[in-house]
């Protein structure tokens, strides 16, 4: 009995081994898991004044300066909701209903998860610490471009980003003639790194799940991943279509969270699905290393970069006043008839009573 049992086991693991090298490799080599560094000065392709729907936001690169502003009532009124202490020397706060008494002192340090060689693209977490809170808060988002985006993609292992997030895709060739042509290279795994629901004056809500892509000859592979209270490593998975095998990590860690896609020692993905196209609009960065979902949530102001920018912003939308509200029902005036004593019968005796009355007598 014992003999079938180690022959059984054996077999297993010859299988294992010959499906998923990588995850049989990394079984008897553990890598330590790399913390990622919290600092306070504030990445260059996050300084300055941001707009959202909502909110204004600023991350002013002078003092490492975090301030927020709610656009209420529709955008016809802000109300500088977040911002240091020392905001009040320079300009009163507004009181009335729409304001609390004291503005809310939120402090935040920045970790960078992964930017692009070109510099136009980056990857950031937000470590953020608000009042009467204890614990840290982690707000993930990416920012291309003039945007900053909640949902997003990174490209490649944590073990080999959190090493190295510098990245890029663009893979050179040379030919016969000695020109060079660059291209994108979007194969391989990408890392579901957005959770939060947005920069918010409070705690934002952390999506329970997420979801990991694999791209490989023009076809997506989602992969599921979901909360859990195991321990984060770089732990890998794989899973097959065919004749491929493809290797992933196994733990993603987003907004303070540990997300996995297989459950307990397992290292086999169940339930792939595979699409031959990415759902809904989505934009990478022009080195191929970030893949951001959906619309911006913030858009930089060209031009806007300090207190004193967000201030005019605010004196310039709470001087408007917005015109009075339409009635809902249209205003209606009285309409009279008057005679006319051209058109009337002169010489028919029925209106005599009638003349004399129109001229009072």
């Amino acid at each position: 009995m014992k003999k079938s049992f180690f022959l059984l086991s054996a077999f297993w693991f010859l299988l294992l081994a010959g499906v998923f090298p990588v995850i049989a490799q990394t079984a008897t080599q553990s890598a330590s898991v790399k913390e990622l560094d919290a600092r306070e000065d504030i990445p260059d392709l996050l300084a300055g004044v941001w707009q959202g729907k909502d909110r204004l936001v600023l991350f002013g690169k002078d003092g490492n300066e975090f301030a927020a502003v709610l656009r209420v009532f529709y955008a016809w009124y802000n109300d500088r909701a977040a911002e240091p202490a020392s905001y009040a020397e320079y300009s009163t706060r507004d009181r009335n209903d729409a304001t609390s008494r004291n503005a809310e002192h939120i402090e935040i340090k920045y970790i960078t998860l992964a930017e692009n060689e070109s510099h136009t693209a980056g990857a950031y977490e937000l470590q953020i610490l608000y009042p009467r809170n204890k614990s840290y808060v982690y707000v993930p988002l990416a920012v291309i471009g003039e945007n900053i985006y909640l949902d997003f993609l990174v490209k490649g292992s944590a073990q080999e980003v959190d090493f190295n997030p510098v990245l890029t895709s663009i893979s050179k060739t040379t030919d016969e003639s000695g020109r060079v042509s660059e291209s994108l290279d979007l194969e391989g795994f990408w890392r579901d790194c957005g959770a939060a629901s947005g920069l918010l004056v409070s705690p934002p809500h952390i999506d329970k799940e997420r979801t990991g892509y694999y791209f490989y000859d023009n076809a997506f592979y989602h992969i599921r991943y979901w909360e859990t209270d195991m321990p984060y490593t770089y732990a890998k998975a794989g899973f097959t279509d065919g004749e491929q095998s493809f290797v992933v990590d196994k733990y993603v860690r987003s907004a303070g969270k540990v997300y996995t896609c297989c459950t307990g020692r397992r290292t086999q993905i169940r339930n792939i699905q595979k699409s031959s196209e990415l759902s809904g609009t989505y934009l990478f960065d022009s080195d191929g290393v970030i893949c951001a979902f959906g619309s911006p949530y913030l858009v930089r102001l060209d031009g806007k970069k300090t207190r004193s920018d967000v201030q005019a912003i605010t004196d310039e939308t709470n001087a408007k006043r917005k015109p009075p509200q339409k009635p809902p029902f249209p205003v209606t005036f009285p309409n009279v008839r008057w005679p006319k004593i051209d058109e009337l019968e002169l010489y028919n005796p029925d209106t005599w009573n009638r003349r004399n009355l129109d001229i009072g007598k």
